[in-house]
């Protein structure tokens, strides 16, 4: 799935300036797309907006967003990482035919999940017809460009994913802001947020079906390749939820908190505790970007060259050698990436003040944005540690550490909540900085042992002997 990766890293490698600020730009599209999008569009949106639309109206438009975007990333979570799995074995096994059938049986699954899920919370809230309709909308349409996103790993079309981001950007604005001015009120103004995410959705699933043409012979065929995928990777889905539920869940408790506030049409929401931390999440951007065109491409290409090793009977010298490079090399690329993030967040922390001056903030909010800055590095470090788990097939140490960092946030900001606002966002650097550590301890780890996992410990045919000879007795 690393194929726009390494468009970008030929991109970045050109020896000109324009050539390397691009392939990062693009980068960090495909790595946080929906999220820039959403962070800017709302600024875009506010700042025109806000003399004509008035606070009430533009709490309530911003809260259903922010919903829509949380609810669509957790319930689409399970069905993305377990459709990507099996595009990559497709991939791997070289049947590309089978992508559009994964990927429509992706977006009925997603579709039909995110709205049972955005109906009941329409209906807990009491949210106004008109409201609760335009988050299905929102919701539904963000959960469709989440699974577009991720088969789009596979897509060497960088330009075009960046294009189809900045056209529904600025049809979400545009549509947004005449709306507002039409005097349309909040559903208004989250339906017309949502026509420009449909031209970025178009825009995605149509470079997908471009790189992978071909008809549909059998329609439920996809359907059935992903019901199976859930059997054969329920700790992938269950881990996928686990992780993205983890990211939100500090947010959830201070909207349930003393903290929390109600806008017009029921939602509740902490501008307090949400702006300074959406606005400190930005600080991990840079540091995924770089994920994707240096360490995502050159750690696979290791990979490759280390199973390459062992499929071409190489001797045990040789495969340790094989290893010993993977894993000094991968693990030096991700202590070089966090210091350059930790140099991002430097800056950010130390001009926080400024900040919060600069967006007409409240002074509190000044140690939530560090608090967040300095928690979004080692999420980072999570991040990237947990992936690589994957490529080693460690699912149920992945579940186990995504479970670990949803348990930690919870307990932690729940713990802030009662102390006071003194510590407000240390909650959440706590769970990321012991879960980073955590994620950090099990990838060298397994570096340390991948002989052994590849042989023996994680080999699915030892796997498949020993539970047979545990059934038997």
């Amino acid at each position: 799935m690393a194929g726009i990766g390494f468009e970008l890293r030929r991109m970045s490698s050109q020896q000109s300036l324009t050539g390397i600020v691009g392939a990062f730009g693009h980068a960090a599209v495909v790595a946080a797309g929906p999220w820039l999008f959403t962070i800017v569009s709302l600024a875009a949106i506010t700042l025109v907006a806000g003399q004509v639309a008035g606070l009430a109206m533009l709490a309530t438009f911003r809260a259903a967003i922010i919903y829509a975007f949380a609810i669509s990333l957790v319930l689409t979570a399970p069905v993305t990482i377990v459709a990507t799995r099996l595009v990559a074995d497709a991939l791997w096994l070289k049947k590309p035919e089978r992508v559009r059938g994964i990927l429509f049986a992706a977006f009925a699954v997603a579709l039909v999940a995110v709205a049972v899920g955005t109906i009941g919370l329409s209906l807990y809230f009491a949210l106004p017809l008109d409201v609760a309709a335009a988050l299905l909308a929102a919701a539904t349409t963000v959960a469709l460009i989440w699974v577009a996103l991720s088969f789009c790993g596979a897509v060497r079309d960088y330009r075009g994913v960046t294009l189809s981001f900045l056209i529904g950007l600025v049809g979400s604005v545009a549509a947004a802001i005449a709306a507002a001015v039409l005097d349309l009120g909040a559903a208004g103004m989250v339906a017309g947020f949502v026509s420009g995410l449909a031209l970025t959705l178009v825009g995605l699933t149509s470079r997908v079906l471009l790189t992978f043409p071909g008809p549909i012979s059998a329609p439920l065929e996809g359907l059935r390749a992903l019901r199976s995928g859930f059997r054969s990777y329920a700790h992938l889905a269950l881990g996928a939820i686990a992780g993205t539920a983890g990211v939100w869940i500090d947010k959830w408790i201070f909207w349930f908190s003393s903290v929390g506030e109600r806008v017009d049409a029921g939602l509740v929401h902490a501008p307090l505790y949400d702006s300074a931390m959406f606005i400190a999440s930005l600080v991990i951007i840079p540091a995924l970007a770089v994920f994707v065109v240096q360490l995502e491409t050159t750690f696979f290409e290791r990979y490759q060259h280390y199973f390459s090793t062992i499929d071409g009977h190489g001797t045990l010298q040789q495969i340790e050698r094989s290893r010993e490079r993977l894993a000094a090399h991968t693990l030096d690329q991700l202590v070089l990436i966090t210091v350059m993030q930790v140099g991002v967040c430097a800056v950010l922390v130390l001009s926080a003040p400024a900040i919060v001056d600069g967006l007409n903030l409240q002074y509190q909010q000044i140690a939530i944005l560090r608090y967040g800055a300095l928690g979004a590095v080692f999420q980072f470090i999570f991040i990237a540690a947990t992936s690589m788990l994957l490529f080693f097939d460690r699912r149920r140490l992945y579940l186990a550490l995504q479970v670990a960092f949803f348990a930690m946030n919870a307990g932690f900001t729940a713990a802030t909540v009662v102390l006071g606002e003194t510590y407000f966002g240390v909650g959440y650097f706590a769970a990321c900085l012991l879960a980073s550590l955590a994620a950090y301890i099990a990838a060298d780890s397994t570096f340390e042992r991948l002989n052994f996992l590849t042989f023996l410990g994680n080999n699915p045919s030892v796997r498949a002997a020993e539970s047979g000879r545990r059934r038997r007795r």
